[in-house]
C-alpha cells in the first residue's frame, strides 16, 4: 500500500511512524501531527489472546499477536507523523544536533544560585512550552507582526 510522506510528499510503500509525547500541545507548532492513544498496563494483567503471525521458519513477524487485559489500562496520548526513511533520518539527525547543542537561557527549575542574565523587563511570554523574558523592543516588534498578519 503506497503512502505519502507528510514531510516531503514522496509516495512509497516503506514508511515509518515518528511517535512523540512531551506533555505539550504539539498542534501549536502547525505541523501535520495525528493524535494517537496507547494504553499502559501491568504485565502481570496481560494474557496472550492470539499468537503473532510469522513467516514459517523465519524470525519475520507479519502481524503482531494480541493480548487481553484483566487489570486497568492507563491512556497515554502521543502525536505521530508518517514519514519516509530519508525524512526519518533527517529527524534523527536534528534530534541528535538539538541534544548536543548548548541550551539557550535558563530553565525555571535550573540552578538558581547562578546569576539571572535576562533583560529584567518583567515581560514574559510562553514560547514552545517554555517561559522567555524579552525586551520592550522585542515585545513591540512581536505585537506589530501580529497586527500585520491577515
Amino acid at each position: 500500500m503506497s503512502e505519502k510522506c507528510v514531510r516531503c510528499g514522496s509516495v512509497g510503500e516503506d514508511r515509518r511512524t515518528l511517535w512523540h509525547a512531551c506533555f505539550y500541545a504539539m498542534e501549536e507548532l502547525g505541523l501535520p501531527f495525528e493524535q494517537q492513544v496507547l494504553f499502559h498496563a501491568d504485565l502481570k494483567d496481560l494474557e496472550k489472546a492470539q499468537e503473532p503471525f510469522k513467516i514459517p521458519n523465519t524470525p519475520i513477524v507479519l502481524h503482531a499477536g494480541t493480548v487481553t487485559c484483566k487489570g486497568e489500562l492507563t491512556p497515554q496520548g502521543f502525536y505521530t507523523l508518517r514519514v519516509c526513511k530519508r525524512c526519518r533520518g533527517e529527524w534523527l539527525a536534528a534530534l541528535r544536533n538539538w541534544f548536543h547543542a548548548q541550551p539557550e537561557g535558563q530553565d525555571s527549575d535550573a540552578d538558581t544560585s547562578a546569576p539571572y542574565n535576562g533583560p529584567g523587563t518583567g515581560i514574559f511570554i510562553r514560547e514552545h512550552g517554555t517561559n522567555k523574558e524579552m525586551t520592550r523592543e522585542e515585545w513591540d516588534a512581536r505585537q506589530q507582526r501580529k497586527q500585520e498578519q491577515p
